[in-house]
């Protein structure tokens, strides 16, 4: 009987299911959103699904508060508030002074983006070097965090 060796994708697939496991920290509720999406309300699922798909790659942008809430202001958009909530972003967090590859997340402002869209700027306060700062990141879920019905928050 000749064996064959195992494709790129099937070797990947069986050294996960013999141990791949995540360590990263869920995303947890946020204590609060402040959303501006019009007759709609903000969704948590949607928040979590914009940030866990961030690119690790900081941009060169250091935007203000100011220039954050006007990005969100502008339609379809939240703010969502923690305290520190880890994200992983390995050379992101490196980048801001951490040495275990999570960047520490106090709010996540992610504007609406236009339609058609495949990726969309989003704004993460963090903590760098032990101050707190906005910083840009590209994330490529370009879903509305807005949705019809009650608020889930």
């Amino acid at each position: 009987m000749t064996r064959r060796p195992l494709g790129g994708a099937a070797l990947v697939l069986s050294l996960c299911a013999a141990g791949c496991t995540s360590h990263a920290p869920p995303i947890v509720r946020p204590l609060r959103i402040a959303a501006s999406c019009g007759t709609l309300e903000a969704r948590t699922t949607g928040i979590f699904s914009v940030m866990s798909s961030t690119d690790d790659r900081l941009l060169d942008e250091t935007p203000a508060q100011s220039d954050v809430e006007h990005a969100v202001a502008r339609g379809d958009g939240a703010i969502a508030y923690w305290h520190e909530q880890l994200l992983a972003l390995p050379r992101v967090s490196q980048a801001l002074g951490e040495s275990d590859g999570y960047a520490r997340v106090d709010a996540a402002a992610i504007p609406g983006v236009p339609e058609g869209a495949v990726s969309r700027r989003i704004y993460l306060l963090v903590r760098d070097h032990g101050r707190k700062r906005w910083i840009a990141l590209t994330a490529y879920d370009a879903q509305s965090v807005c949705q019809e019905g009650k608020r889930d928050v």
